[in-house]
């Protein structure tokens, strides 16, 4: 069965060169996390900055936002 993957928009806190290995996400509650399957996840860009200032997080070259893929499985966790 193959599984299907949905693009969604997550807030990245480190450098932008350093995303495929050591990626740290924002989650939830606002704090860092190694954890993919702990990052918040938004269906817009405009839902995830919204987040960032609602939880005074500062978006710029260290904390930014972008899609990330996740699979069906990834979703159920």
């Amino acid at each position: 069965m193959a599984k299907k993957k949905q693009s969604l928009f997550v807030i990245y806190a480190g450098p932008q060169q350093q995303v495929a290995s050591g990626t740290c996400y924002i989650a939830h509650d606002a704090s860092p996390t190694m954890m993919r399957s702990k990052a918040a996840r938004f269906y817009s860009f405009a839902d995830a900055k919204e987040f960032a200032e609602e939880n005074r997080i500062a978006l710029n070259g260290h904390t930014y936002i972008g899609l990330e893929d996740f699979t069906d499985l990834d979703m159920q966790g």
